[in-house]
Formats: C-alpha cells, sequence, structure tokens
C-alpha cells in the first residue's frame, strides 16, 4: 500500500494517539515524510486502520474524511490520466492498471452488470477489521476522484461492501450521498451505464487522439501506408497502457489472425510499431506540452518513469531530459 495513504490516515488520528509510534508501526520516519512510491505492507497498514479506529469507536470516519481529501492532483501522473480521460470509462479502464502503482494487495475491474456497471475491489488477505476499512476507503476515494472528473453533482447509483457495517456508519453514507449496503456479493460502486460515456468535465481527447494531426491533410485515408495505420491506432490507445494485438485489429476491423500474418508478410513486428509509437508520442509530448516526464511515461504505457527513461534512452541516444531542453519545452 502506498505510504500517501498511511500518512494521511495518520494525519486523521485523534489527539491521543502518539503519531510518531504510529509512522514507526509503518516503518516510516516522521522527520522524513516519503512520497507515494514507498510502500508499506499490507498488514501493517491493517493495523495501524485497527488502531486508530479503536480509538474513535462508535462512529468511526477518520478513513472517509482520508478519502474526501484525496483529489487527482495528489495521485500525480495517475490523476492527470484519471482526469484527461474523455469520459468515465477511459478513466477506469486506466486506473485499472494504474492502481498497482498505489496498490499491490487488491485489484480492479470494471464490470458490466446489465444497465449497470460495477468498479470492483477484490482483496486476497484474511478477513480482518483493517481490510474492512481499507476497503471502504478504496472505493470512497474513487467516489470522490469521480465528481472531481464529471462534477460535484454526480454520485454512484449505490456503493456496496461484502463486509458487514462497522459501528456507525454515518461518514459514509454522508459522503457517498446514495444507498451503501453490507452483506453484498462483492465490493462494489454501481454505477448507471449512461453516466460512463457522458464527457469529463476537463476530459482531453486532443491525447487520446494525438496522432490524428500527423496524418498529411492531403492524403486520402485509405492512401495512408498499413504500417503507418498501425502506429497511429497504437499510439490512440496508449494511454489506457499497452493495446494487446488483438484490440489494435478490432479497431481496425480485421481478426488477430488477419493482422499477424500482414504483419509478417509486411517484415516487421507488432513490438517494433509499439515502440514508434511509444517514441512518437512522447517526442510530441515533450515538445508540444508541459506535461511532467512522469506524466508523459503514463500517457505513452510505461508503468514507471525510469523504464521510460532506458527505453527513451536506447531509442534516440539521450534521456527525455536532455531531448525536452533540446527543443525548449
Amino acid at each position: 500500500m502506498s505510504a500517501l495513504f498511511a500518512v494521511r490516515m495518520i494525519s486523521e488520528a485523534g489527539p491521543q494517539l502518539d503519531r510518531e509510534a504510529l509512522f514507526r508501526s509503518c516503518g516510516l520516519d516522521m522527520a522524513s515524510p516519503p512520497d507515494q512510491t514507498v510502500m508499506v505492507s499490507d498488514t501493517d497498514y491493517y493495523s495501524l486502520l485497527e488502531t486508530i479506529a479503536e480509538h474513535e469507536r462508535p462512529d468511526i470516519g477518520f478513513h472517509i474524511r482520508v478519502s474526501r481529501s484525496i483529489s487527482c492532483a495528489d495521485l500525480g501522473a495517475v490523476g492527470l490520466a484519471w482526469k484527461s480521460a474523455p469520459d468515465l470509462r477511459r478513466s477506469f479502464r486506466r486506473m485499472d492498471r494504474y492502481s498497482r502503482l498505489y496498490n499491490t494487495a487488491s485489484s480492479f475491474e470494471l464490470v458490466e452488470n446489465g444497465d449497470t456497471y460495477l468498479w470492483t475491489h477484490t482483496r486476497t488477505t484474511p478477513d480482518r477489521l483493517g481490510m474492512y476499512l481499507s476497503n471502504e476507503g478504496a472505493l470512497a476515494t474513487y467516489v470522490n476522484i469521480c465528481r472531481e472528473a464529471t462534477g460535484a453533482q454526480n454520485r454512484p447509483q449505490a456503493v456496496q461492501f461484502r463486509h458487514q457495517a462497522i459501528g456507525s456508519q454515518k461518514a459514509l453514507e454522508a459522503h457517498s450521498r446514495c444507498p451503501v449496503t453490507f452483506g453484498a456479493d462483492v465490493d462494489a460502486i454501481v454505477l448507471p451505464a449512461a453516466r460512463l460515456d457522458m464527457p469529463n468535465l476537463v476530459g482531453d481527447e486532443s491525447i487520446w487522439n494525438f496522432f490524428a494531426s500527423h496524418v498529411e491533410e492531403n492524403l486520402p485515408e485509405e492512401e495512408v501506408p498499413f504500417e503507418r495505420q498501425l502506429v497511429l491506432q497504437i499510439a490512440d490507445l496508449l494511454t489506457e497502457g499497452v493495446p494487446p494485438l488483438g484490440q489494435v485489429a478490432e479497431s481496425l476491423g480485421m481478426s488477430a489472425r488477419t493482422l499477424q500474418r500482414r504483419l509478417a508478410d509486411s517484415g516487421v513486428t507488432y513490438q517494433n510499431l509499439v515502440n514508434q509509437a511509444r517514441l512518437e508520442l512522447a517526442q510530441s509530448l515533450m515538445g508540444e506540452t508541459s506535461y511532467s516526464l512522469a506524466e508523459i511515461a503514463f500517457l505513452t504505457g510505461f508503468s514507471e518513469q525510469s523504464a521510460f527513461t532506458r527505453a527513451f534512452k536506447r531509442w534516440v541516444g539521450k534521456t527525455p531530459g536532455a531531448f525536452r531542453s533540446e527543443v525548449g519545452a
């Protein structure tokens, strides 16, 4: 679990608790608060939540206060990816992958359920109070950043949890502004299907279609070389992570087998086209935007800035920082 959340939880602990001791319980130094890349073990994190909760019963709400305070800006490039998606459907698709940077103890998935969608949250660790509080905080955080992306007036259709209610649920219900149920089959935020495709407030369609401007205006679409079409299509999908070959094939109206055959006939590999798309998009973003290198790494499908830096230097012979300095962005 990211130490970001542990530090925030400690900040909401009651005055009767020793904050320095709480930091030590998570292996953290109170004098040097960690950045968001530092991780705390799930068991230490759950114990921390249980300690704070014990002093706040019966109205346990510190974890919801933390969730309410978290904004997209706190999540860095991940928050940018969430907010800049044209709609919530693509926000959730991105976060399914990016959430692993903050939380390796659980997984998230967007699941269709008739006329609704469930943003499900699954943990594999043993049931305990700290885990239940963490689950509530995780979904409450998503409720919060959904509002930031779509507008304060929007709310989920429902929020549900597998565990039974813990003491008073006034804080959770007030924050969710929708029915909250317990004893469900899965932890999830329930959203109307139609809401997923409504525009986000500051969705940036230009990033999703960044390479459209690179097709010459006087060249008819059918004359664009096939390999170039693939590069453009891959680039359009990179903000969700590197797209599987089958997804690119489907977007071009062909089967994965057909695409593989055409690549073989052309003597090129799918990975080489992915690298080309990543490089061109990275160069354009560094030259034409003020996004940080960490944000550009995520927007080009890398999970870590260090991996992006190594790949870029291998492709270009210089670091992203050196390249940006030369182009003057």
